[in-house]
């Protein structure tokens, strides 16, 4: 955050680099202005008096107006920050953050762009996202923040809740998906059938069933950063990565909070307790 040169650096005087064009793997891409700048962040020409060589030692320090998250709150979805820079502001960092009930407060590693795609690991948390300003002396403006989703927890759209409340009910759940074999970026198709004791994993081919095992305290389902489709199962030592269809964001948001209900109501039935739906309001 002391550097601008560092991770979540963004130059708003240059079309390249404005806030709707940052280099984050989930960008959509946008339709083309004719005037070269994003239309998430109009140009704001500098003030003569906030020049370096002519700058007063009261000039104001850089700031940002009206920022704003757009794009809806839920897994699989990209929300996109947008705002106005004022007072000489050549650069921002970035940094998505997470709310907890517990009143914890969870800086999301790696995402330090204006854009950033909601995952599983939001849900039941509130979402923002904090903004620096500098301007070209490296001096810091206020810290600008806003939260999604007016502020309100994050939750899954219906049409996901519902599929996971159904395959909760019924049991069991299958998916076709990929695993990854650990080299040259080759993936295999498997199938990833999900029970309400264990999972099992079971190649197309012929070697057959991978894995098969059932839940435990120790089990857990994992979001890699920078992977919009992929994650990672961790069992007895022995890690699975995964992942669904390209651009297939919410199926796998789906399988994660799936497989994280079954995990829980698993290890909460050997202790004789039930737990609600944790991704309700």
């Amino acid at each position: 955050m002391d550097d601008p040169d560092a991770a979540g650096h963004q130059n708003a005087r240059e079309p390249s680099s404005n806030w709707g064009s940052g280099n984050s793997p989930y960008m959509t891409p946008m339709h083309d202005d004719p005037t070269g700048f994003s239309p998430f962040l109009p140009p704001v020409l500098e003030e003569p008096s906030s020049s370096f060589s002519e700058a007063a030692e009261d000039d104001p320090l850089p700031a940002i107006e009206g920022l704003q998250i757009s794009g809806e709150a839920f897994p699989g979805r990209e929300l996109l920050a947008s705002g106005y820079s004022i007072n000489g502001t050549t650069s921002c960092n970035f940094e998505w953050v997470r709310y907890l009930e517990d009143g914890s407060v969870n800086y999301i590693e790696g995402a330090k762009q204006p854009s950033y795609l909601v995952t599983a690991d939001d849900v039941n948390s509130y979402l923002a996202i904090e903004v620096q300003p500098l301007d070209n002396r490296k001096r810091k403006g206020e810290l600008v923040k806003v939260f999604a989703n007016g502020q309100r927890k994050i939750i899954c759209d219906p049409e996901m809740q519902e599929q996971i409340e159904r395959t909760l009910y019924s049991g069991h759940a299958s998916y076709e998906v990929t695993l990854s074999a650990g080299y040259l970026d080759f993936w295999e198709p498997v199938i990833l059938a999900i029970k309400k004791e264990g999972y099992s994993i079971k190649c197309n081919g012929p070697r057959g069933v991978v894995v098969t095992e059932k839940f435990q305290p120790t089990t857990t389902v994992s979001i890699p950063f920078g992977h919009a489709t992929a994650f990672l199962i961790l069992s007895d030592g022995n890690e699975y990565l995964l992942r669904t269809a390209k651009d297939n964001s919410p199926l796998r948001d789906t399988i994660v909070l799936t497989m994280r209900w079954f995990i829980m109501r698993a290890v909460q039935k050997r202790k004789g307790r039930k737990k609600r739906l944790f991704f309700n309001k």
